[in-house]
């Protein structure tokens, strides 16, 4: 158990693809819909996604139940407990001994198969499965920066159509260009240093 949650603790879940074994591969699939471990994987992602942070099992009962009851919890925390955390999807954060949370371990996985052969034991994937985007725990700032880059990119554009079009001259062309560009560029690095790998996986 962890003691200790940080943000950026939540990139690497949304980057790694994690290994399953078919029989726990199957609580993701469609089949598995109406299973109530395969609703407590999704509550915990679109709950997680809105706290940016890991969540109670009070606030997964009220996300499926509407409630909090005991009977309600315990339904969730066996789920979990026998199931989806033995399978490695979700992970058990304990703050305190009263204060216990849970988050996926990944948001993208992939259905692998040992096999034996002569030439010793390999592993094969099979069927991938992601958690839909929207469910992702991504911070409000990388969109707002991928909102500034659009701006800038899109300015860029108009900027050069109007000169194209002499509406425009060339002196003040050059320095808006130089402007836009470098503020452009800053945006683009900050993206590169702070959600790199984060943008190779949400596209």
């Amino acid at each position: 158990m962890k003691n200790l949650f940080e943000e950026n603790d939540l990139f690497e879940r949304i980057i790694q693809i994690k290994n399953l074994k078919e029989n726990c591969f199957k609580y993701l699939e469609e089949s598995s819909k109406d299973l109530l471990t395969h609703k407590i994987i999704f509550s915990i992602a679109k709950l997680s996604a809105e706290k940016m942070g890991p969540v109670k099992i009070a606030e997964i009962a009220k996300d499926l139940f509407g409630e909090d009851e005991k009977s309600k919890k315990d339904l969730i925390r066996l789920g979990i407990e026998k199931s989806l955390s033995k399978c490695g999807m979700v992970e058990k954060l304990q703050y305190a001994s009263n204060d216990v949370r849970y988050l996926l371990t990944a948001y993208r996985f992939q259905k692998v198969k040992e096999i034996e052969s002569f030439r010793g034991d390999r592993v094969e994937s099979f069927d991938k499965f992601e958690i839909p985007k929207s469910l992702w725990p991504i911070p409000d700032e990388y969109f707002k920066l991928l909102s500034k880059k659009f701006g800038y990119d899109e300015a860029l554009k108009k900027i050069n159509s109007d000169f194209d079009h002499g509406v425009i001259p060339r002196g003040e062309y050059e320095d808006l260009i130089r402007e836009y560009s470098q503020n452009l560029t800053q945006i683009q690095n900050k993206i590169h240093s702070k959600f790199g790998e984060l943008t190779d996986s949400v596209n």
